[in-house]
């Protein structure tokens, strides 16, 4: 590509904009084509780096991520909506005629019956998973492409963090419900960092053994459903317990 700045798309599906906004928190080296919270001249055109924030939630959002996927080069999944479906994937547990109910015209309504993961319509490349997304991850993550190193996107427990920060642990020391040893680290470990137990934003971190996590809960009795219903609930090691 020679000295050619690479071409930027930041896009949106359902989501409350929240991941987009920390790229106002960044160094951006790349010309930044398409970003309609960021620009006033956004043109959707072909890119070589595509970050989407949200979930597949409509029909028209599933046809722009078919068209975004063929006009970049890298698709870059931001956030917990677009990594796990976010709080709107909670509806894909309950029966759709039931959420529904909640609007007075719904027949007016195009949502899909269930709230994707974009991973499970297109092709990703890379995920930034978080509640919103970590503004210094995101910036290692575009300086790794900057020089052309393969990014490296925290994938290990949020217990190494919080170790590693020099917290206690607050379920060792309060007897708190610490979602910590399944959640991906990425968040500096804000809530350990409190007193609080971390509640999952980030989603489950890679190899994550939910289910003989849950198992010790229930052995603790700290076990209840409502801890996994949050934003990351569809990321599929925690569908799979808690459906």
């Amino acid at each position: 590509m020679g000295d050619r700045k690479l071409s930027v798309g930041i896009f949106k599906l359902s989501s409350c904009d929240g991941c987009q906004a920390v790229f106002f928190e960044v160094d951006m080296p790349f010309e930044v084509v398409y970003w309609q919270l960021g620009k006033s001249d956004s043109v959707f055109e072909d890119v070589d780096i595509a970050f989407v924030e949200g979930s597949v939630s409509t029909e028209e959002e599933r046809e722009k991520l078919y068209e975004i996927r063929e006009k970049s080069k890298l698709l870059v999944a931001i956030g917990a909506c677009a990594v796990s479906g976010g709080i709107q994937a909670l509806r894909n547990f309950g029966d759709f005629e039931n959420v529904l109910r909640v609007y007075p015209e719904p027949n007016w309504l195009k949502v899909s019956e269930k709230s994707l993961p974009i991973k499970e319509v297109v092709k990703v490349d890379y995920e930034i998973p978080g509640c919103p997304i970590n503004a210094q991850v995101l910036q290692d993550f575009i300086n790794a492409i900057k020089h052309n190193r393969r990014p490296a996107v925290p994938n290990y427990p949020l217990c190494m963090q919080c170790k590693r920060l020099g917290y206690a642990c607050v379920t060792d020391l309060k007897g708190l419900v610490c979602l910590g040893p399944i959640t991906n680290a990425g968040c500096g470990a804000l809530c350990p960092s409190v007193g609080r137990g971390c509640y999952g934003c980030f989603g489950p971190c890679e190899g994550a053994n939910v289910k003989a996590f849950v198992s010790w809960l229930k052995g603790q009795g700290l076990y209840s459903r409502e801890i996994f219903e949050n934003e990351n609930a569809y990321a599929e090691p925690i569908r799979e317990v808690i459906q």
